[in-house]
């Protein structure tokens, strides 16, 4: 099968002393060794061409690497397989494709391989240690360490998006934010420096990099391109941690490049290029049909339809499918960073005209438990309900990373404006992703307190708002989602404008009607910045989010407290939270004032009431904003309070009484 050069691999995976694994989109297993691995130079074995040692390998979600030459093929049902390749006899050992382990399904990232060695994230944010002693593809007893129980040796990490483990036991950790940690494990429980990170160095996010891989202190990244219009994502570039071994406390990194070295071409990459789609529109009415585009690698897929009431696995209720579809590939068109991937429909879903509103996903099931989300929302043809989730789908495409072109791709070298709508979504993580998260999880999380406290509603999306303002008048109550930061000045006039005729808003949410942006291409594009590539926030324009609100983005970011009640205030009743009561001490995100936050200008505001305020500088309030006609808004402020929703009683039923108070 060919493959679409603009994401020619899965993955790269490093083997020690210089040999990298290439797993390409059509399982192919190529071998490189870069014999500058230690200083840098353009000096390849094979002049740079891979080898080709073995097929079949994009049936894998994740492949790790030891120095001896063993891989580790991880696949989405759990199970994991070993292989040994013998690089001097460009053989293989035998009993490879041995399944060695099972369970590891349950983990979110799985990252590491040196010396058998292999590191999980687990949902919550909790490390565990494995190890393959055996190292023959044996699984009798003794084949792992600790009878293949994984260790816990860390706690607390949903700071951090991404793993990338070196030799030595030494893990590199890319913080939320972009800033790269350095860790080393020393053996059970115990981590140089107490386990405490030292920051080494910025840049190393997906929004920056397609791959990342280590090995003895050499990193390798494939760089994203920020020409404009922006070309191929192809670049391997070569850093050099010297004191990679050993770092103390408050130590400093020695980079002999911190800036990187170009040692190849054409390493183009994608995660998901073995089985990827996305739904033709982001909502589709009840009683119609929606196309899905699929582009894929393998044989053939199943296809099914969830409804969606709370993170997976035990929040979706199939109601369609599954059916067998064929696989195919589909190229991206040229320039898809703007106009879309331009893939033809796969298959149509028949949106049933009894399917209740509500978020969707369509679920493509592959090889060996291979799943991909691809969400989208069924909106009701006339009102059913009297409350409406308008979820932030112009946030979560702002962030998305899939195709390395996300909005914040552009903020060190402001070239580009356009991000299509018309690709798969890499954030689309419907389960709990073992990081903090302000994306589909966390509104997951605010559907599921939503039917567990017996509110039914009708569900849209951004788009939905912007192309018309017929349905919203129609509710006694719209509810927001976690961050919705982006919005087009059409959505935002028709939301203050219901608010004034007497609607109510409940924005349980954080940074939100921070930015402007505005469509093109047939409302298919978003256009983010102004022609010049700057980010002008409603607030430089003279319309801040606190006029519609109550509460404007403050500035603070990464701290997390609890609020503390400053007034008496009738959304209190039953809660039992007095003048100077604390709630929201924990949840998913941390503390419920957190992360991205609003707040009331200083002064306040005419007809502005703060209800409670988180504890930190530029900590979030919860406000109450009167509106014309008896409208009102209720604003948490925070991207981190519906992660806390349910942690806290007394919180569930501040909220509660909000929305309730909302419908009456």
């Amino acid at each position: 099968m060919p493959i679409d050069l603009e994401q020619s691999q899965l993955r790269m995976v490093a083997g020690g002393d210089g040999h990298i694994f290439s797993v390409q989109a059509d399982g192919r297993l190529l071998h490189y060794r870069h014999l500058g691995w230690q200083t840098g130079t353009v000096s390849w074995a094979n002049g740079g061409v891979g080898r080709l040692i073995n097929s079949g390998w994009h049936v894998f979600t994740t492949v790790l690497g030891a120095a001896d030459g063993q891989l580790f093929g991880f696949a989405g049902d759990g199970t994991v397989r070993w292989y040994k390749y013998l690089a001097a006899t460009d053989t293989w050992a035998p009993d490879g494709a041995t399944v060695i382990g099972t369970g590891f399904d349950q983990y979110v990232q799985v990252f590491g391989g040196w010396n058998g060695e292999i590191y999980a994230v687990d949902g919550d944010g909790k490390l565990f240690w494995f190890r393959y002693v055996a190292g023959n593809g044996t699984t009798g007893p003794g084949a792992w360490a600790n009878g293949g129980v994984g260790l816990l040796v860390k706690t607390g990490l949903k700071y951090y998006q991404q793993y990338v483990a070196d030799q030595g036991g030494v893990i590199y950790a890319v913080k939320q934010g972009e800033e790269l940690h350095w860790f080393k494990h020393t053996g059970g429980g115990t981590w140089a420096n107490s386990g405490e990170p030292v920051a080494i160095g910025t840049g190393w996010t997906a929004e920056y990099q397609r791959e990342f891989i280590a090995m003895g202190g050499s990193l390798y990244t494939v760089f994203i391109n920020r020409s404009s219009p922006p070309a191929r994502d192809h670049e391997l570039n070569w850093f050099r941690l010297n004191n990679w071994q050993g770092i103390p406390l408050n130590g400093a990194p020695s980079w002999a490049n911190n800036v990187g070295t170009l040692v190849g071409t054409g390493w183009t990459t994608c995660r998901t290029a073995n089985l990827q789609g996305y739904a033709a529109s982001w909502s589709a009415s009840t009683g119609s049909s929606l196309g899905v585009k699929v582009s894929s690698t393998v044989g053939s897929f199943s296809a099914s339809v969830q409804r969606l009431t709370g993170p997976l696995p035990s929040g979706g209720t199939t109601v369609w499918g599954p059916v067998t579809v064929p696989g195919a590939l589909q190229l991206v068109q040229s320039g898809y960073r703007r106009s879309g991937c331009g893939w033809a429909d796969t298959f149509t879903v028949p949106v049933g005209a009894n399917w209740p509103s509500g978020l969707y996903a369509a679920t493509l099931s592959g090889p060996l438990g291979m799943k991909r989300h691809l969400p989208f929302v069924v909106k009701p043809t006339a009102p059913v309900n009297q409350l409406a989730v308008l979820l932030p789908t112009f946030t979560h495409n702002a962030y998305n990373a899939w195709g390395g072109h996300s909005q914040y791709t552009w903020d060190i070298v402001p070239t580009n404006r356009y991000v299509t709508m018309r690709r798969p979504a890499e954030n689309a993580v419907l389960s709990a992703p073992g990081r903090l998260d302000a994306r589909w999880y966390s509104d997951l999380l605010l559907l599921r307190w939503l039917t567990a406290n017996g509110f039914a509603y009708d569900c849209y999306q951004d788009l939905d708002l912007h192309q018309s303002a017929s349905w919203i008048g129609q509710y006694k109550a719209v509810v927001l989602g976690t961050h919705p930061e982006y919005w087009t000045v059409t959505m935002r006039t028709r939301l203050l404008a219901y608010l004034n005729a007497g609607g109510k808003v409940i924005a349980p949410s954080g940074n939100a009607i921070y930015e402007p942006l505005d469509l093109a291409d047939g409302d298919t594009t978003a256009v983010h910045r102004d022609p010049n590539g700057n980010r002008i926030p409603y607030e430089n324009h003279g319309m801040p989010p606190s006029d519609v609100l109550g509460v404007s983005y403050t500035g603070a970011y990464l701290t997390f407290e609890p609020y503390e009640v400053i007034v008496d205030h009738p959304f209190l009743a039953g809660t039992g939270l007095t003048v100077g009561s604390q709630f929201g001490l924990t949840g998913y995100n941390g503390a419920a004032s957190g992360w991205e936050m609003d707040a009331t200008p200083l002064g306040g505001l005419s007809g502005v009431q703060i209800i409670a305020e988180g504890g930190q500088s530029g900590g979030a309030n919860i406000v109450q904003a009167a509106k014309a006609n008896g409208g009102w808004a209720f604003s948490t402020g925070s991207l981190t309070f519906n992660g806390a929703l349910d942690h806290d009683p007394a919180m569930s039923k501040l909220f509660k009484n909000a929305v309730t108070a909302a419908l009456a």
